[in-house]
């Protein structure tokens, strides 16, 4: 059974269906007033989105599911974009070619490097403002640090958050090589709780899992958790964040979005979505947030133009 932490492609969704139906609403107010009609609103991601990009039918369902929702809360047509990477979202969010971007912590980070009028309007949390990675082993595990795990064999569970295989890959470079050529296998349970047992059980030595992850087997499972060990954890990253670029949405519309965004959870659909997608809540950005994302950038940099995906 899968514990609190999203997996990453509904976590896209989970964001972008709460905030279109919102957005939208607000634009259908603002459009009205104006001539009676509403130009249909373009929301980009910067990842894929789909919940199952191998299953065409599973993927066509999971996008008309959304579609559906936004036009049942709203009455209005929408269109959401999965943009090729960060690059090309920020590109469409200038331009004015999206209104709204979603992107994942460390992908806002270099953003706002050559982008620095690109801002966050608001942040996206599950459990922890700033998800941390650990590495776990067995409490008989020798390492002690990351470089003694140099052979072991690592669980890095399907659909794992970017942020935990970009801690891994630093790591594993930091001592001169690959992951997958740091540990002797890198295998993909098919959700955190189940990569935590397998290490507990000894199918595999190493695991690596975020913060509430690990809290959540903590308490699910306490007798288990005591078998375990921390070997080494990351610096905290910053969570993924709705943004919008300077001028495109005026200061008013922007306001009431947020308020409406910060009371989602107060709402029973808006609720439903969280809890659906693994969402706690949104958040403003905090006060924190630039040295967060300053570190992120100095600790992990962009990959550079021929590494685009």
């Amino acid at each position: 059974m899968s514990i609190v932490e999203p997996r990453v492609r509904l976590f896209y969704l989970g964001i972008i269906a709460t905030a279109c139906a919102i957005v939208f609403s607000l634009a259908n107010s603002a459009s009205a007033q104006k001539n009676g009609k509403m130009k249909v609103l373009r929301i980009g991601s910067s990842g894929n989105m789909m919940p199952n990009p191998n299953d065409k039918g599973k993927t066509e369902g999971a996008l008309a599911s959304l579609k559906a929702f936004i036009k049942e809360e709203t009455g209005l047509d929408n269109e959401i974009i999965n943009e090729k990477d960060w690059r090309d979202l920020s590109n469409k969010l200038t331009s004015g070619d999206v209104g709204l971007g979603v992107y994942l912590g460390h992908e806002f980070a270099w953003v706002k490097e050559k982008h620095p009028d690109i801002k966050a309007l608001a942040i996206a949390v599950n459990v922890y403002r700033y998800p941390v990675v650990h590495v776990v082993a067995k409490q008989d595990d020798p390492a002690k640090d990351f470089a003694g795990l140099k052979g072991q064999s690592l669980a890095l569970f399907a659909d794992a958050p970017p942020y935990i295989r970009l801690y891994l890959d630093a790591q594993s470079k930091a001592n001169g090589q690959t992951l997958e050529n740091f540990f002797s296998k890198v295998a993909n349970p098919e959700n955190s709780e189940e990569a935590l047992d397998d290490v507990v059980d000894g199918k595999y030595q190493v695991a690596a899992v975020d913060r509430a992850a690990l809290d959540a087997f903590k308490r699910r499972k306490p007798a288990r958790f005591a078998k375990l060990k921390e070997i080494a954890h990351s610096e905290p990253f910053p969570p993924p964040v709705i943004a919008y670029f300077d001028n495109k949405i005026d200061s008013a519309t922007r306001q009431t979005f947020l308020v409406g965004l910060l009371g989602a959870s107060k709402k029973e659909k808006g609720e439903t979505m969280l809890t659906l997608f693994r969402l706690t809540s949104f958040e403003t950005v905090p006060a924190d947030f630039p040295k967060v994302l300053e570190a992120t950038r100095k600790s992990y940099p962009p990959p550079v133009e021929s590494e685009k995906k």
